[in-house]
């Protein structure tokens, strides 16, 4: 994204926190970046269309600090810790833009916006459930969608109280506190032999991907057994794309990005539209 784009968002984030995204008008928005109207038009096709964008700016914010924490030479739990700390900071930060968008419930409905609610939501699952299973290996293999949703019901719960209550808590100390109690959470399953409630089986009925890691494995073969047939643009397009898709949480915008340099080349047509059902894109 561009500098200046960015510039208009952050200034965009001030004003809809101070006067709510209904009340704050796009001439008002290019007014206080020093730009005229029309120059607005020309980053942004609507204000829900920057609206959009600025969900994606503050989700690149966190992806890319969870990103710097995963190439920390660290244990999986540091790391995991480490990256709980860092969401709760950012999300913190910009606390008067989440009230506004919780009083006003000003999220626009319209299909770019689902389409990227549905992406966020499904990227968290996976999120949570893969660092369990690097933390806890075989122990968590039939509990840990159930241990996964307690862990994110934690995280909103304190969430919570850090952004609509202002609770200024020790974020570090609260993220180990978070890990203890999910300690706590698998020795209790162990222990007891209680049954999960929420299963793999209960998530593919609920969610549209494949969790089992399967399809994607499938996705990547496909996609560099076709790049080893094309040019090295085709390569370097096809690099980027898989390295993307074997993030946590892979980017839409990098995906869709990806993927529009591959469409109408032969032989891409089957992989592109099934990474676009496996994402929802």
């Amino acid at each position: 994204m561009e500098q200046k784009s960015i510039y208009i968002i952050e200034q965009s984030i001030k004003l809809f926190a101070k006067k709510g995204f209904s009340s704050t008008s796009v001439q008002e928005i290019a007014s206080a970046c020093g730009i005229s109207k029309g120059a607005f038009y020309l980053h942004f096709k609507s204000k829900d269309a920057l609206l959009l964008d600025i969900f994606n700016y503050y989700y690149q914010r966190i992806q890319t600090r969870i990103d710097e924490i995963q190439k920390l030479d660290a244990d999986d739990r540091t790391k995991f810790m480490k990256q709980l700390q860092v969401t709760f900071e950012e999300l913190a930060d910009h606390r008067e833009f989440i009230i506004m968008q919780i009083r006003e419930q000003a999220i626009p409905f319209n299909e770019n916006i689902e389409q990227f609610l549905t992406q966020m939501r499904v990227n968290s699952y996976l999120f949570y459930k893969s660092h369990l299973e690097n933390i806890y290996h075989k122990r968590v293999d039939e509990i840990v969608w159930e241990v996964s949703l307690i862990l994110q019901g934690m995280f909103k719960g304190y969430m919570d109280l850090i952004i609509i209550e202002g609770a200024d808590l020790n974020l570090e100390a609260l993220s180990e506190a978070m890990l203890r109690r999910t300690d706590y959470i698998v020795e209790g399953f162990e222990k007891s032999g209680d049954q999960p409630v929420i299963t793999g089986g209960t998530m593919r009925q609920l969610l549209p991907v494949n969790f089992s890691g399967e399809e994607k494995e499938q996705l990547l073969a496909s996609l560099e057994e076709l790049a080893n047939e094309g040019d090295q643009d085709i390569k370097d397009t096809v690099h980027v794309l898989t390295e993307e898709m074997k993030r946590d949480q892979p980017r839409p915008a990098i995906l869709k990005g990806m993927l529009a340099n591959l469409e109408g080349l032969s032989g891409f047509k089957e992989a592109i539209a099934r990474i676009k059902q496996f994402y929802q894109l």
